[in-house]
């Protein structure tokens, strides 16, 4: 079975769209967003005012590509599910809350059998092997 899955990630620390590159040229001047595609069909938007989490989603939901799947990575606040990603246990507890429903990411290289029953009851998934697992517990056909 084929999904369509959107990416949106949040990032804080750096400038994305670099300042002497023409996509950056057009939104100064004006344009409300620009779209630079490459000769691997590498295709970004730069949206060039500020949008909420929420309104994106809209967007994405209503725009010209039927999306499946939207996976979110970095906003903390909104009421969706939440696939946790840590590298370690030690990262667990200060990151778990009641939106978690999965536990993913590296931590599925290291040893867990151990450890799955202790984790608050949540599944440990490695989403990358076991994607079946991960369509049933957010209940996606």
């Amino acid at each position: 079975m084929n999904y369509e899955v959107a990416v949106v990630k949040n990032i804080h620390e750096h400038q994305i769209d670099e300042e002497n590159k023409d996509s950056f040229k057009y939104g100064e001047a004006g344009a409300k967003f620009s779209i630079t595609k490459n000769v691997n069909n590498e295709t970004t938007i730069f949206l060039k005012n500020r949008i909420s989490i929420e309104r994106l989603l809209e967007w994405l939901t209503n725009g010209p590509y039927k999306i499946d799947i939207v996976f979110i990575e970095g906003f903390r606040n909104l009421d969706y599910p939440i696939i946790l990603c840590i590298k370690e246990w030690k990262d667990l507890e200060s990151q778990l809350n009641d939106k978690v429903k999965m536990i993913s990411g590296l931590i599925c290289s290291k040893d867990i059998n151990e450890s799955k029953e202790a984790k608050q009851n949540i599944p440990i998934i490695d989403i990358q092997k076991e994607f079946e697992k991960f369509l049933e517990i957010f209940k996606i056909d």
